[in-house]
């Protein structure tokens, strides 16, 4: 093991770190537009060579920190194990919605931030997509149809999932993760109703 370079990647990550919590504040106080990046290495307090070393621009660290955080999501999401859920759906599913709430509520300024922010309309729409793969996988997998084509359903169940979280988050979550997977569960549930039968 080379500890020179160990020493050295734990700098970066944390010079990362340092960066993207003083983005992250900078976001509460201001929209993104109007935020540099001299201010942005002035509250991590690190120097601005050391930013342009790491990132082009404002925007490269934004795209880092937004796909190191939605990397973070769908690792839990994939691994997350069954739950004792009192639910009618499967209990993998469930439990991989739950995770997802949870996430959500653990990087509640992120989200919040990313949801409710200027400019940032194409954070939902990478979420909803990368959603919808994910189901679209599963759904494939396990065999289940519907009477639309399965692409549109899993569009249809990430679309669904995304608008719960945006608004679970502009109503200062007034419900727990297993509550809002439940109301999840029975809005799919009323629309999307599963045939075990292949088309």
């Amino acid at each position: 093991m080379n500890s020179s370079n160990d020493s050295l990647d734990l700098r970066v990550r944390r010079t990362y770190k340092f960066l993207w919590e003083a983005l992250m504040l900078l976001l509460m106080e201001r929209d993104f537009e109007s935020i540099t990046v001299a201010a942005i290495c002035e509250r991590a307090m690190v120097h601005r060579t050391t930013f342009y070393k790491h990132y082009e621009d404002k925007h490269g660290l934004l795209f880092n920190g937004i796909q190191d955080e939605l990397n973070a999501l769908f690792e839990a999401f994939d691994s997350a194990v069954d739950k004792p859920l009192e639910m009618d759906e499967e209990p993998d599913t469930m439990a991989r919605f739950v995770t997802v709430f949870e996430h959500v509520l653990k990087h509640e300024r992120f989200y919040r931030l990313m949801f409710t922010g200027d400019g940032f309309g194409k954070f939902s729409t990478l979420l909803r997509k990368s959603l919808a793969d994910r189901f679209e996988r599963r759904l494939r997998r396990e065999g289940k149809h519907t009477s639309m084509p399965i692409a549109l359903n899993a569009q249809l169940h990430a679309a669904a999932m995304v608008t719960m979280i945006a608004w679970w988050l502009e109503d200062d979550c007034p419900y727990t993760p297993v509550e809002m997977t439940e109301l999840l569960q029975r809005h799919l549930a009323t629309r999307f109703q599963f045939s075990t039968s292949k088309h």
